[in-house]
């Protein structure tokens, strides 16, 4: 299915039109600090659509805060960015693999918690700095197999230690290979990666700003 078909645009005109009875399932509900026109347009990431798999670790409490932050599991990402995501997915899909999705646009409030919780800036930006997770240019992810069996990455999602390190030592061969692959695949659809996070990516073509919008549940 083509990005448009599952994108959602959101302008001040829908937010106004969603006040006087509209459905608002499919928008952000709005922070008082909104006021920037520019962070009006979003795009969602329709999982069952594209065969990614949602693993939305925050909307759980199966993360390093053991804490649910979310209201829920739903994934948005700048256009440009969710557009190189999907193109990363075709390619992911012709060699054989299902992208798993572990976290994308954060709200700047999220950040200011987990950066109470870990306070070290190589694996959560300072508030002030905020994140590319809070502009929806950044997302974390690993891959699966076609049945959905997540590939050896050599470690797992959020571990703060030098294990997530990109060229972390006493990795297997097939962990390298697979963290090899995730990488050079989103290298080439305008991604570049974190050294210190072997699933975090940052879209580095176009500059948004930090965001607070907090998206509603279906």
């Amino acid at each position: 299915m083509k990005l448009l078909h599952y994108i959602f645009y959101i302008s001040l005109i829908v937010l106004l039109s969603s006040a006087i009875g509209a459905d608002s399932s499919n928008v952000f509900s709005v922070s008082k600090s909104y006021d920037n026109p520019k962070d009006s347009v979003w795009s969602e990431i329709n999982f069952d659509s594209l065969s990614i798999i949602n693993k939305m670790a925050y909307a759980d409490t199966a993360n390093f805060m053991h804490q649910k932050v979310y209201p829920c599991a739903r994934c948005f990402l700048r256009p440009e960015v969710a557009q190189a995501l999907e193109e990363a997915n075709e390619i992911f899909k012709d060699k054989g693999y299902k992208i798993v999705i572990y976290d994308c646009y954060r709200p700047i409030s999220i950040q200011h918690k987990m950066f109470r919780i870990v306070n070290n800036p190589e694996y959560v930006a300072r508030p002030t700095k905020g994140s590319n997770h809070n502009r929806g240019a950044a997302v974390d992810l690993s891959l699966a197999d076609e049945n959905g069996n997540l590939l050896d990455m050599g470690g797992v999602f959020d571990d703060f230690s030098e294990i997530s390190h990109y060229n972390a030592q006493g990795l297997s061969k097939e962990a390298k290979r697979n963290r090899k692959l995730l990488r050079t695949v989103m290298i080439r659809v305008g991604f570049s990666p974190y050294e210190s996070e072997w699933w975090h990516f940052d879209y580095k073509q176009k500059r948004y700003p930090a965001s607070g919008v907090v998206w509603e549940c279906n």
